[in-house]
């Protein structure tokens, strides 16, 4: 509304006489910054502690532990980073248990040409033929094991190109996209949880005033101004 248009209205609700006039006012003192982003009380600390602590709680528990129905219980938001968490964990666990299976092969393969070494070198000191032919064959085959072990390592071992490149774009999502991402689930459900305790906030003052309204008390807030509310 324009500022003269204040005037005048102001003016008409004046008596026409030359008697004084007194004018009474409340003074507000609003904080530095208000809004959203601005002063937070602790009213609403606490409304976005509980919104937190029941983030992971099913409807009926919230109900029977008294919580307030307002709160939003297993938000899709919260199931969808509970998911890339379990997807993460599943893929690195892939890869452990892929890195710690071709270690136990190599090892393996490695006790294979031990156990060759050893029965070539019976064999090459039996003074039986026969027994040293069976130690000499029995040597043989556990080298032979040993070679094809090597060969079917190199082919899984991520050696050529197309599997490094494979296990680095995995790299990048386990420990690059997925946290990212991750973060910003949990910027957004930080916002989305302050939103709702504001909402929750002004639910409250409202029932508040309709409640003092059916009673026809009056209420300090609304009396001073209702800056809170606004």
């Amino acid at each position: 509304m324009p500022q003269h248009r204040s005037y005048q209205i102001l003016n008409s609700l004046f008596p026409s006489d030359k008697d004084e006039v007194t004018i009474q006012y409340n003074k507000l003192h609003p904080p530095g910054n208000a809004g959203v982003s601005g002063t937070r009380s602790l009213d609403l600390a606490l409304k976005k502690a509980k919104h937190r602590l029941v983030e992971g709680m099913s409807s009926a528990t919230a109900d029977a532990l008294g919580l307030s129905r307002a709160i939003l219980c297993n938000d899709s938001l919260l199931r969808r980073l509970g998911h890339l968490s379990r997807t993460q964990e599943t893929y690195e666990g892939m890869l452990r248990h892929t890195r710690a299976l071709l270690n136990a092969t190599i090892h393996l393969l490695h006790t294979y040409k031990a156990f060759g070494d050893t029965f070539s070198a019976m064999g090459v000191r039996e003074p039986q033929a026969r027994a040293s032919e069976a130690f000499r064959l029995f040597g043989e085959h556990h080298r032979q094991m040993e070679k094809i072990g090597l060969a079917m390592v190199k082919e899984v071992r991520p050696v050529r190109a197309p599997a490094r490149k494979i296990l680095s774009d995995l790299g990048t999502y386990l420990h690059k996209a997925i946290p990212d991402t991750r973060l910003t689930i949990r910027k957004y459900a930080d916002a989305k949880f302050e939103y709702l305790s504001y909402c929750l906030k002004v639910k409250e003052m409202d029932d508040e005033e309709s409640s003092h309204a059916a009673l026809q008390e009056p209420l300090y807030r609304v009396e001073t101004g209702n800056y809170e509310y606004r």
